[in-house]
């Protein structure tokens, strides 16, 4: 792989797919003096909130996303795997809330250099499961594979490394990753740490002050029920510490689980952390916060899709039908 030029050197982003842009993922694209990476090439969509599966807009925003990533991952030439969730990777087979038809996952990852997190090390077996199909399925079809916990992959004068970190308190361990131009810390990759939860993330981070910092908050949709209070709390007091002390020098942009959340901005600020100041995937992209999760009940009510949607949805899922069939369905 070439050297990249200092004389050169241009950094870029670009939000691909994530809560604010009305799906479940945290895929980005990101292109480090001429080395262009796609992180966690998938979308999802939740299959069931406040009692009610996705709306139809959802899937709307699903398929757009879907056909983003497949965009992207044409012009990168590294993509990486944080883990094994669904909303992270492009699983090999059709499923109606990834809005696959069962072939994606090729144009995806054929000839690429893959950097995931390693399948049976640090990993609990659900994940492990689907890891060891992902791997099976695309053998012999990327360029390079690098299964890793913790390293340093160089490429040029760019440098990838990664580290392990929970998944809040209890899902396992998710990767995360740094990417260094000429040894300088240009961004930090952060998915699924839900704050950060731990607090050796923050004090790497808060140390090595990367120019963009791009962070899963913590999921307070689920406080007190799926995630303890205490957690959330640990998650949005780190992420609290790390606006203090990297908000003047860094970019931190705020993904994924916090954005479930209706009220996400109100508790950023009970956490001390100005509503407005911390940026979303839409922020940098110039497009309206578009969280249809959070609100999904006021799209029930406002927007309802027809009497028999459910019946709908659970005949494409059996049929194990891409996501824009639906739209035939509802155009009828």
């Amino acid at each position: 792989m070439r050297r990249r030029d200092r004389a050169l050197a241009k950094i870029s982003i670009e939000p691909i797919a994530d809560e604010s842009l009305g799906v479940r993922s945290m895929a980005l694209y990101a292109d480090i003096a001429g080395l262009k990476i796609l992180f966690d090439a998938s979308v999802s969509l939740g299959p069931e909130r406040y009692g009610l599966p996705p709306h139809p807009e959802e899937f709307k925003a699903l398929a757009k996303r879907r056909e983003k990533i497949l965009e992207k991952a044409r012009q990168a030439e590294i993509i990486t795997v944080s883990h094994y969730h669904r909303d992270h990777y492009t699983p090999p087979y059709p499923s109606l809330f990834e809005c696959t038809g069962g072939n994606e996952y090729l144009e995806i990852y054929s000839g690429k250099i893959l950097v995931a997190k390693h399948p049976s090390e640090k990993i609990n077996p659900s994940q492990k499961e689907r890891a060891r199909k992902f791997f099976k399925a695309i053998e012999g079809r990327t360029n390079e594979i690098h299964l890793v916990n913790d390293s340093l992959l160089s490429f040029g004068d760019t440098k990838i490394e990664s580290f392990l970190a929970p998944h809040g308190e209890n899902l396992g361990y998710v990767l995360c990753f740094i990417v260094y131009f000429q040894d300088k810390a240009e961004l930090a990759f952060l998915p699924d740490v839900q704050g950060p939860y731990s607090n050796d993330v923050l004090e790497k981070i808060t140390k090595i002050k990367p120019r963009i910092v791009i962070v899963g908050g913590p999921p307070t949709y689920l406080s007190g029920s799926k995630v303890s209070k205490d957690a959330v709390d640990r998650g949005m007091r780190n992420l609290s510490r790390l606006y203090a002390q990297l908000s003047q020098e860094s970019k931190i942009i705020i993904s994924h689980h916090l954005l479930r959340d209706p009220e996400w901005r109100e508790k950023l600020e009970s956490y001390g952390i100005p509503g407005n100041s911390i940026k979303t995937y839409s922020d940098i992209l110039g497009l309206p916060y578009t969280g249809l999760e959070a609100y999904r009940n006021f799209l029930f009510e406002n927007n309802p899709p027809p009497s028999n949607y459910r019946e709908i949805l659970e005949a494409l899922k059996k049929e194990r039908a891409r996501c824009d069939k639906l739209f035939d369905f509802l155009e009828k």
